[in-house]
């Protein structure tokens, strides 16, 4: 499934969050930060669909539209859960597996090989840190697209 979270200051732009059936561990760490909820809260409007719904809309001929929208998300989509910040009109401009996503959470900070995901931060928890780097990184990817 996945959440979409837009940004309603700057424009909308869209997170979508793939989330497998057991999200606890998001939930537990991650979504109980104050600085993240704030960040969301603050940046984003989330949304949720199954995997299955977007295959639908993707083969339902009756609505393009819709169809576009579906084939961008599953064009990134990595099973079991893709994370992913998208613009308005669909397009991906940041996204992660949850599986990639909770490995290098697990990995201390000097065996990470693809340093895209660092864990310099104030939290104790690398997975905290890790998902605001994604947030924060998805912004700043996806904001200059937005300017006209």
């Amino acid at each position: 499934m996945f959440s979409m979270l837009q940004l309603p200051f700057i424009q909308h732009l869209q997170t979508l969050l793939f989330h497998p059936g057991s999200g606890r561990t998001l939930r537990e760490t991650v979504l109980e930060s104050s600085p993240i909820l704030a960040l969301l809260n603050e940046s984003f409007i989330s949304t949720w669909s199954l995997v299955k719904e977007l295959e639908d809309l993707r083969n339902n001929r009756e609505n393009p539209s819709h169809k576009k929208l579906a084939d961008l998300h599953l064009e990134k989509y990595s099973f079991p859960v893709e994370m992913m910040i998208c613009l308005p009109n669909g397009t991906v401009v940041h996204h992660i597996n949850a599986n990639y996503f909770l490995d290098i959470t697990s990995m201390k900070p000097e065996d990470v090989e693809n340093h895209a995901f660092s864990f310099a931060s104030t939290f104790e928890d690398p997975s905290t840190a890790t998902y605001l780097q994604f947030l924060k990184e998805g912004l700043r990817r996806g904001l200059p697209l937005l300017q006209p």
